[in-house]
């Protein structure tokens, strides 16, 4: 059976697929706008559940759910 997603994932063309194994796989992401701390980016911190990622650390979205029903 096939891996659903591949090292190609989402890279369609001939063109898209060495543009980004040639040059852009290895480089940093930079991500000027993450609530998360670079800590855990870095160490590759696996979270536990949805809350865990998405609302635990960022009051902004927590008062966004709040705010919006």
């Amino acid at each position: 059976m096939t891996p659903f997603m591949t090292e190609d994932f989402l890279l369609d063309t001939e063109f898209a697929r060495r543009l980004y194994h040639d040059y852009a796989k290895d480089q940093p992401i930079f991500d000027y706008h993450c609530h998360l701390p670079p800590q855990q980016i870095a160490e590759d911190y696996r979270f536990k559940n949805l809350y865990d990622i998405w609302l635990k650390g960022d009051h902004w979205q927590i008062a966004f759910s709040v705010n919006c029903r």
